[in-house]
């Protein structure tokens, strides 16, 4: 038995599958999920007010499965996370469920995305009533752009150095791999579950065993996010579409 046992361990190390990670049944899932319901914030509320729903393009189909399978191999066994690593990419790539860059109608006009996220800056220092951060859509010292990218909007210097040692690839020198979406998908799934960014707390510590944070597990990627409610729900409804 503990021979049987050794074997299997020794095959699975060999195919690169993990011993404990959810698979879902994709065709359950989109079938459940054919169409995903939208929300919005109700001003001066931490309630969200349902706004119809968006059906499932064959883009964002092909998106969402090559997420699933980035999850089958660096996720873990709860279903719940994975709805909420769903929700995020759902949330950071505008509903397209494919890796994109920070102010995504700049397309490659990088004067533009430079005065985009400058004023973004801008704005939330006024609110918070601080001096602006320091434009990251400005050209680095090496002559790289460290604006948002991916499904999770890897952002800064720092990050993308953390990132290319975690996945061991150069996104320093080549930050645009963080577009691909193997690399992405990586970055998200990775980055959320070892709790690389936000408040550095792994997704398991708001979802785990008996509990589930839905509002506040947006932390893991964004403490300051104005939306975690839509994130909330973009999550619950993901978890009702998965089944094994």
């Amino acid at each position: 038995m503990l021979r049987k046992c050794w074997l299997f361990m020794l095959l699975l190390g060999a195919t690169g599958v993990k011993a404990e990670v959810f698979v879902t049944d994709r065709e359950a899932f989109f079938s459940r999920c054919s169409a995903v319901p939208n929300y919005e914030m109700v001003p001066k509320s931490d309630a969200v007010t349902s706004k119809g729903k968006t059906r499932l393009s064959a883009s964002m189909r092909a998106g969402l499965s090559r997420l699933l399978d980035v999850w089958e191999k660096h996720g873990d066994d709860d279903p719940r996370r994975l709805a909420y690593v769903l929700a995020t990419a759902r949330r950071e790539s505008m509903s397209t469920f494919s890796p994109i860059r920070e102010a995504p109608k700049c397309h490659a006009d990088e004067t533009c995305r430079e005065r985009v996220i400058g004023q973004l800056l801008a704005e939330r220092a006024q609110r918070a009533g601080t001096a602006p951060r320091a434009n990251y859509a400005l050209p680095y010292e090496n002559g790289q752009r460290y604006y948002g990218r991916g499904f999770i909007q890897l952002t800064h210097y720092d990050g993308y150095r953390q990132a290319s040692r975690k996945l061991r690839r150069d996104l320093i020198r080549h930050p645009d791999l963080a577009l691909e979406p193997s690399v992405a998908g990586e970055v998200l799934v990775r980055g959320m579950l070892e709790g690389w960014f936000g408040d550095r707390q792994p997704l398991s510590f708001y979802i785990d065993g008996q509990r589930a944070d839905w509002i506040n597990a947006r932390n893991n990627v964004n403490p300051r996010s104005p939306n975690k409610p839509v994130t909330a729900a973009y999550a619950q409804d993901f978890l009702k579409c998965l089944a094994k």
